[in-house]
């Protein structure tokens, strides 16, 4: 198999050859450590990865350089620090409905949105999953407010977040028709909702203010035929149904530190969803012996690798701080013991020490 039908195969929950793999960010340290490269469409090919998570290209203005970070303005107004190539924001363009009425949304049509979407099909489509990362309707007005702004809101201004989220909506509501028409046949959604105790706000709150623009986005994809990740760190356990009824394909990556449970979630939503995660990023990945690592590979093609399914990862990304070593080990052991018919009396024995 290839890995575009592998993880095809394991998102419509059948059996393929051996449990695929992907990520959704390497860093390029790691990538350059481990292969002498900082592409990553060259990278997934030279890891045996099955596929490749690709964002959207934007004209982003640097305000200020340094050995810090650039600080710059993107294009929905939000001045970010670019720390280890990621954007946080530390100034934000909205703070009362007011300031929506000046306003300027992208152009989710601007051809170079998709300059690097179209360079992985082009070059990986044929024989990896090429997967859109798309903001559902949590990031995008977490950052035009500012985090605590974001959350104060919910309780001093529901009408703004209604804006905000229809906004946020409309705009990937036509990213995904547009990476439809290139090709890409899945997204991900990778808005966290929670942290590791709990959710960011009340089960109730996001079940009346989130879920319903969240699983419009969702069925509005799935009306195209594309697959659907949803990926949030966290403890998620009080809203899992509510993310499986949305019409989600996958969910990721059962945050074991957010007291999530891969096995329990397999045994009672195995049969409406596949799954993907869980070797732990924070301290496997990072800084435990290379042993601990074939533990907790064998642990998770355990929990959930039984008929099909599994999309075996790190439990969030491969960061600048993962250790190469152990990640390339990670990819050596998952081909090893990742084949089906999975041994399961061998991954008993492994996970338990052994």
């Amino acid at each position: 198999m290839t890995g575009k039908e592998r993880l095809l195969a394991a998102l419509n929950r059948q059996v393929p050859d051996h449990v695929p793999t992907m990520e959704w960010v390497v860093a390029s340290n790691v990538m350059e450590a481990m292969y002498g490269t900082r592409d990553a469409n060259l990278f997934a090919g030279l890891a045996g990865l099955d596929g490749l998570a690709v964002s959207l290209d934007y004209k982003n203005e640097v305000l200020e350089t340094g050995n810090g970070g650039d600080v710059i303005r993107n294009e929905w107004g939000i001045i970010c620090k670019v720390h280890e190539e990621y954007p946080v924001p530390i100034r934000y363009p909205i703070e009362e409905s007011e300031d929506l009425e000046d306003f300027t949304v992208p152009d989710p049509d601007a051809d170079y949105h998709y300059d690097k979407i179209k360079l992985a099909l082009k070059t990986l489509g044929d024989q990896k999953l090429i997967v859109g990362r798309v903001r559902d309707v949590v990031s995008q007005p977490r950052d035009l407010l500012g985090f605590e702004n974001y959350l104060a809101a919910f309780y001093t201004d529901e009408e703004l977040l209604h804006r905000l989220m229809q906004i946020s909506l409309d705009f990937s509501c036509r990213v995904c028709e547009n990476l439809h028409d290139l090709g890409v046949e899945a997204i991900v959604v990778g808005d966290d909702i929670a942290n590791n105790n709990n959710m960011l706000m009340s089960p109730d709150m996001f079940r009346r203010m989130i879920l319903p623009y969240f699983t419009k986005l969702v069925r509005h994809a799935k009306s195209m035929g594309m697959k659907v990740i949803k990926h949030s760190d966290g403890n998620l356990n009080a809203v899992v149904e509510d993310l499986i009824n949305s019409g989600i394909d996958c969910l990721d990556p059962i945050d074991r530190r957010g007291s999530m449970d891969l096995k329990a979630l397999k045994q009672a939503y195995g049969h409406r969803i596949a799954f993907k995660g869980n070797v732990d990023c924070v301290s496997t990945l990072v800084d435990q012996p290379l042993s601990a690592v074939r533990r907790e590979v064998a642990q998770c093609l355990l929990e959930g690798g039984r008929d099909g399914g599994l999309i075996i990862s790190s439990s969030n990304s491969i960061h600048a701080g993962v250790n190469p070593e152990n990640w390339k080990y990670f990819l050596e052991v998952r081909r090893e013991l990742g084949q089906y018919p999975l041994n399961l009396e061998l991954l008993e024995r492994i996970a338990q020490g052994g």
